[in-house]
Protein backbone atom coordinates (compact mmCIF):
# COMPACT_ATOMS: atom_id res chain seq x y z
CA UNK A 1 0.00 0.00 0.00
CA UNK A 2 2.29 3.22 -1.02
CA UNK A 3 1.96 5.63 1.56
CA UNK A 4 3.60 9.68 1.38
CA UNK A 5 4.75 11.21 4.69
CA UNK A 6 4.75 14.78 5.49
CA UNK A 7 7.12 14.66 8.73
CA UNK A 8 4.55 12.80 11.19
CA UNK A 9 1.48 12.47 8.64
CA UNK A 10 1.53 9.29 6.45
CA UNK A 11 -1.02 10.08 3.18
CA UNK A 12 -2.24 7.18 1.81
CA UNK A 13 -2.69 6.83 -2.39
CA UNK A 14 -3.87 4.96 -4.86
CA UNK A 15 -3.21 5.79 -8.86
CA UNK A 16 -4.72 4.22 -12.21
CA UNK A 17 -3.45 3.80 -16.18
CA UNK A 18 -0.29 4.18 -17.69
CA UNK A 19 2.34 5.29 -14.99
CA UNK A 20 3.80 7.71 -17.76
CA UNK A 21 0.53 9.63 -18.27
CA UNK A 22 0.40 13.02 -17.40
CA UNK A 23 -0.97 12.98 -13.78
CA UNK A 24 -3.89 14.40 -12.22
CA UNK A 25 -4.53 14.12 -8.66
CA UNK A 26 -8.03 14.09 -7.25
CA UNK A 27 -8.48 16.01 -3.61
CA UNK A 28 -11.26 14.57 -1.87
CA UNK A 29 -13.70 16.81 0.08
CA UNK A 30 -14.65 17.14 4.19
CA UNK A 31 -14.81 13.70 5.76
CA UNK A 32 -14.78 11.88 2.59
CA UNK A 33 -12.40 8.83 2.08
CA UNK A 34 -10.83 8.68 -1.46
CA UNK A 35 -13.49 5.75 -2.71
CA UNK A 36 -15.80 8.95 -3.22
CA UNK A 37 -14.49 9.59 -6.31
CA UNK A 38 -16.80 7.07 -8.48
CA UNK A 39 -14.14 4.67 -10.74
CA UNK A 40 -16.06 4.71 -12.92
CA UNK A 41 -15.56 9.00 -13.65
CA UNK A 42 -12.07 8.21 -12.88
CA UNK A 43 -11.43 5.15 -15.74
CA UNK A 44 -13.13 8.24 -17.81
CA UNK A 45 -9.82 10.12 -17.14
CA UNK A 46 -7.88 7.07 -17.42
CA UNK A 47 -9.52 6.84 -20.97
CA UNK A 48 -8.42 10.28 -21.78
CA UNK A 49 -4.41 9.71 -21.36
CA UNK A 50 -3.98 10.81 -17.56
CA UNK A 51 -3.08 9.06 -14.71
CA UNK A 52 -4.95 9.59 -12.06
CA UNK A 53 -3.85 9.80 -8.66
CA UNK A 54 -6.31 9.36 -5.27
CA UNK A 55 -5.50 10.12 -1.70
CA UNK A 56 -6.81 10.11 1.77
CA UNK A 57 -6.50 13.49 3.19
CA UNK A 58 -5.51 13.38 7.30
CA UNK A 59 -8.00 12.50 9.68
CA UNK A 60 -10.16 10.19 7.50
CA UNK A 61 -9.37 6.68 5.62
CA UNK A 62 -6.17 4.94 5.69
CA UNK A 63 -4.03 8.05 6.57
CA UNK A 64 -2.92 9.28 9.36
CA UNK A 65 -5.38 10.15 12.30
CA UNK A 66 -3.97 13.68 14.27
CA UNK A 67 -5.96 12.80 17.50
CA UNK A 68 -8.16 10.19 19.35
CA UNK A 69 -12.07 9.82 20.06
CA UNK A 70 -12.62 13.06 21.73
CA UNK A 71 -10.40 15.11 20.08
CA UNK A 72 -11.59 17.87 18.23
CA UNK A 73 -8.60 20.18 16.77
CA UNK A 74 -5.67 18.23 15.33
CA UNK A 75 -3.89 21.74 15.16
CA UNK A 76 -3.30 21.83 11.55
CA UNK A 77 -4.49 24.14 8.53
CA UNK A 78 -5.55 23.53 4.99
CA UNK A 79 -1.99 24.54 4.03
CA UNK A 80 -0.68 21.66 5.83
CA UNK A 81 -3.32 19.31 3.78
CA UNK A 82 -1.82 21.09 0.83
CA UNK A 83 1.67 19.95 1.85
CA UNK A 84 0.42 16.43 2.22
CA UNK A 85 -0.64 16.59 -1.48
CA UNK A 86 2.82 17.81 -2.19
CA UNK A 87 4.04 15.27 -0.90
CA UNK A 88 2.26 12.78 -2.95
CA UNK A 89 3.82 14.34 -6.07
CA UNK A 90 7.12 13.73 -4.66
CA UNK A 91 6.71 10.07 -3.43
CA UNK A 92 5.37 9.36 -7.01
CA UNK A 93 8.38 11.77 -8.57
CA UNK A 94 6.82 14.62 -10.50
CA UNK A 95 7.82 17.85 -10.35
CA UNK A 96 4.01 18.93 -11.36
CA UNK A 97 0.58 17.50 -11.41
CA UNK A 98 -3.21 18.78 -12.58
CA UNK A 99 -4.79 18.80 -9.43
CA UNK A 100 -8.72 18.65 -8.78
CA UNK A 101 -10.17 19.50 -5.62
CA UNK A 102 -13.79 19.13 -4.65
CA UNK A 103 -15.47 21.36 -1.84
CA UNK A 104 -12.80 21.14 1.23
CA UNK A 105 -10.33 19.97 -1.34
CA UNK A 106 -11.08 22.32 -3.36
CA UNK A 107 -9.79 24.61 -0.82
CA UNK A 108 -6.67 22.78 -0.35
CA UNK A 109 -5.80 22.53 -4.28
CA UNK A 110 -6.21 26.55 -3.41
CA UNK A 111 -3.98 26.47 -0.97
CA UNK A 112 -1.87 24.43 -3.24
CA UNK A 113 -1.61 26.59 -6.17
CA UNK A 114 -1.20 29.51 -3.98
CA UNK A 115 1.60 27.95 -1.76
CA UNK A 116 3.47 25.94 -4.12
CA UNK A 117 2.86 27.37 -7.38
CA UNK A 118 5.46 25.48 -9.11
CA UNK A 119 4.04 22.09 -8.14
CA UNK A 120 0.94 22.73 -10.42
CA UNK A 121 0.30 22.08 -14.01
CA UNK A 122 -3.49 23.01 -14.30
CA UNK A 123 -6.04 24.20 -11.40
CA UNK A 124 -9.75 22.50 -11.45
CA UNK A 125 -11.76 23.96 -8.04
CA UNK A 126 -15.18 21.70 -8.12
CA UNK A 127 -18.08 23.20 -6.11
CA UNK A 128 -15.40 25.38 -3.11
CA UNK A 129 -15.01 28.27 -1.99
CA UNK A 130 -12.68 30.73 -0.50
CA UNK A 131 -11.88 30.68 2.65
CA UNK A 132 -13.35 31.94 5.09
CA UNK A 133 -16.48 30.40 4.52
CA UNK A 134 -18.79 32.76 6.35
CA UNK A 135 -20.00 34.80 3.23
CA UNK A 136 -20.38 31.74 0.98
CA UNK A 137 -21.38 28.87 3.55
CA UNK A 138 -25.36 27.84 2.97
CA UNK A 139 -27.40 27.14 6.57
CA UNK A 140 -28.80 23.78 6.02
CA UNK A 141 -30.34 21.20 8.26
CA UNK A 142 -26.99 18.46 8.13
CA UNK A 143 -25.27 17.59 11.61
CA UNK A 144 -22.89 19.34 13.20
CA UNK A 145 -20.03 17.75 12.58
CA UNK A 146 -17.51 20.13 14.33
CA UNK A 147 -18.16 18.24 17.86
CA UNK A 148 -17.45 14.70 18.89
CA UNK A 149 -19.09 12.50 16.85
CA UNK A 150 -20.94 9.30 17.79
CA UNK A 151 -19.51 6.01 17.18
CA UNK A 152 -22.74 4.06 15.03
CA UNK A 153 -22.76 0.91 14.57
CA UNK A 154 -22.38 -0.33 10.78
CA UNK A 155 -26.16 0.29 9.21
CA UNK A 156 -26.59 3.47 11.31
CA UNK A 157 -23.85 4.90 9.84
CA UNK A 158 -24.47 3.91 6.44
CA UNK A 159 -28.07 5.46 6.86
CA UNK A 160 -26.79 8.67 8.79
CA UNK A 161 -24.50 9.36 5.61
CA UNK A 162 -27.04 8.35 3.22
CA UNK A 163 -28.82 11.36 5.21
CA UNK A 164 -26.04 13.81 4.81
CA UNK A 165 -25.32 13.16 1.09
CA UNK A 166 -29.22 13.42 0.04
CA UNK A 167 -28.69 16.84 1.25
CA UNK A 168 -26.07 17.36 -1.34
CA UNK A 169 -27.94 16.07 -3.76
CA UNK A 170 -29.22 18.31 -6.92
CA UNK A 171 -32.80 18.88 -7.55
CA UNK A 172 -32.20 19.01 -10.78
CA UNK A 173 -30.97 15.60 -11.25
CA UNK A 174 -32.13 11.99 -9.60
CA UNK A 175 -30.51 11.03 -6.38
CA UNK A 176 -28.30 8.09 -7.21
CA UNK A 177 -29.03 6.16 -3.70
CA UNK A 178 -27.76 2.63 -4.94
CA UNK A 179 -24.35 4.36 -5.50
CA UNK A 180 -24.38 6.07 -1.98
CA UNK A 181 -25.30 3.24 -0.43
CA UNK A 182 -22.53 1.38 -1.49
CA UNK A 183 -20.39 4.16 -1.36
CA UNK A 184 -21.02 4.58 2.44
CA UNK A 185 -21.06 0.66 2.70
CA UNK A 186 -16.97 1.38 2.14
CA UNK A 187 -16.37 3.84 3.73
CA UNK A 188 -17.28 2.27 6.59
CA UNK A 189 -15.67 -1.49 6.05
CA UNK A 190 -12.66 0.77 4.94
CA UNK A 191 -12.21 3.38 7.73
CA UNK A 192 -14.53 4.48 10.17
CA UNK A 193 -13.40 7.17 11.95
CA UNK A 194 -15.31 10.27 12.60
CA UNK A 195 -13.59 11.15 15.43
CA UNK A 196 -11.64 12.87 12.23
CA UNK A 197 -14.45 15.12 11.13
CA UNK A 198 -14.15 17.63 13.52
CA UNK A 199 -10.58 18.16 12.98
CA UNK A 200 -11.13 18.70 9.46
CA UNK A 201 -13.37 21.59 10.65
CA UNK A 202 -11.53 22.85 12.82
CA UNK A 203 -8.60 22.95 9.88
CA UNK A 204 -11.09 24.84 7.72
CA UNK A 205 -11.56 27.32 10.74
CA UNK A 206 -8.32 28.14 11.38
CA UNK A 207 -7.29 28.76 7.84
CA UNK A 208 -6.84 32.18 6.36
CA UNK A 209 -7.73 32.83 2.50
CA UNK A 210 -5.32 32.96 -0.33
CA UNK A 211 -7.06 34.62 -2.79
CA UNK A 212 -5.15 37.73 -3.56
CA UNK A 213 -2.17 34.75 -4.28
CA UNK A 214 -4.84 33.25 -6.93
CA UNK A 215 -4.38 36.49 -8.76
CA UNK A 216 -1.08 35.79 -9.86
CA UNK A 217 -1.40 32.11 -11.22
CA UNK A 218 -0.53 31.90 -14.41
CA UNK A 219 -1.66 27.75 -15.10
CA UNK A 220 -4.81 27.15 -16.55
CA UNK A 221 -7.62 27.11 -13.96
CA UNK A 222 -11.16 25.40 -14.23
CA UNK A 223 -13.96 26.33 -11.80
CA UNK A 224 -17.51 24.03 -11.47
CA UNK A 225 -20.18 24.57 -9.38
CA UNK A 226 -23.90 23.87 -9.39
CA UNK A 227 -27.01 26.63 -8.70
CA UNK A 228 -28.52 24.72 -6.37
CA UNK A 229 -25.92 23.95 -4.18
CA UNK A 230 -26.77 23.40 -0.54
CA UNK A 231 -23.81 23.84 1.20
CA UNK A 232 -22.25 26.79 -0.88
CA UNK A 233 -23.16 29.91 -2.58
CA UNK A 234 -22.41 29.90 -6.20
CA UNK A 235 -20.87 33.01 -5.56
CA UNK A 236 -17.86 31.11 -4.14
CA UNK A 237 -17.28 30.45 -7.85
CA UNK A 238 -18.15 33.96 -9.34
CA UNK A 239 -15.70 34.99 -6.81
CA UNK A 240 -13.05 32.86 -7.20
CA UNK A 241 -13.11 33.18 -11.69
CA UNK A 242 -13.35 36.88 -10.85
CA UNK A 243 -9.87 36.39 -8.73
CA UNK A 244 -8.01 34.10 -11.54
CA UNK A 245 -7.22 36.04 -14.55
CA UNK A 246 -8.01 33.38 -17.22
CA UNK A 247 -10.05 31.31 -15.43
CA UNK A 248 -13.12 29.40 -17.05
CA UNK A 249 -16.64 29.24 -14.75
CA UNK A 250 -18.68 26.35 -15.32
CA UNK A 251 -21.99 26.58 -13.15
CA UNK A 252 -24.49 23.74 -14.08
CA UNK A 253 -28.38 24.61 -13.36
CA UNK A 254 -30.12 21.91 -11.32
CA UNK A 255 -26.51 20.41 -9.72
CA UNK A 256 -25.66 20.08 -6.15
CA UNK A 257 -23.19 19.53 -4.10
CA UNK A 258 -22.15 16.61 -5.94
CA UNK A 259 -20.68 15.16 -9.22
CA UNK A 260 -23.71 13.67 -10.68
CA UNK A 261 -23.55 11.10 -13.30
CA UNK A 262 -25.45 12.71 -16.13
CA UNK A 263 -22.89 15.52 -16.38
CA UNK A 264 -19.62 13.69 -16.29
CA UNK A 265 -19.14 14.23 -20.04
CA UNK A 266 -19.47 17.66 -18.74
CA UNK A 267 -16.81 17.26 -16.27
CA UNK A 268 -14.42 15.38 -18.16
CA UNK A 269 -14.32 17.61 -21.32
CA UNK A 270 -13.75 20.79 -19.13
CA UNK A 271 -11.43 19.17 -16.79
CA UNK A 272 -8.89 17.29 -19.31
CA UNK A 273 -9.31 20.82 -21.73
CA UNK A 274 -7.84 22.68 -18.94
CA UNK A 275 -5.00 20.12 -18.59
CA UNK A 276 -4.37 19.68 -22.05
CA UNK A 277 -3.83 23.38 -22.25
CA UNK A 278 -1.05 22.95 -19.81
CA UNK A 279 0.61 19.98 -21.42
CA UNK A 280 2.65 22.10 -24.18
CA UNK A 281 3.95 24.49 -20.82
CA UNK A 282 4.52 21.65 -18.96
CA UNK A 283 6.12 19.80 -21.47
Amino acid sequence: MPYAHNGAIDVYYETAGDASAPPIVFVEGFTMQLVGWHPRLVARFVDEGFRPVLLDNRDVGLSSMTGGPTDVDGGYTVDDMAADVVAVIDDLGYDTAHVVGQSMGGMIAQALAARHPERVRSLNLVYTAPLPLADYAVKNDAKDLTVVQETLGRDAAIEAMVDRERVSSSPGFPFDEAWIRELAASCYDRSYRPDGFPRQAAAMARSVGVLPELGTLTVPVSIIHGDADAHLDPRAAVDLHRAIPGSELHVYAGMGHELVEPLWDEYVRVITRTARRAEPAAG
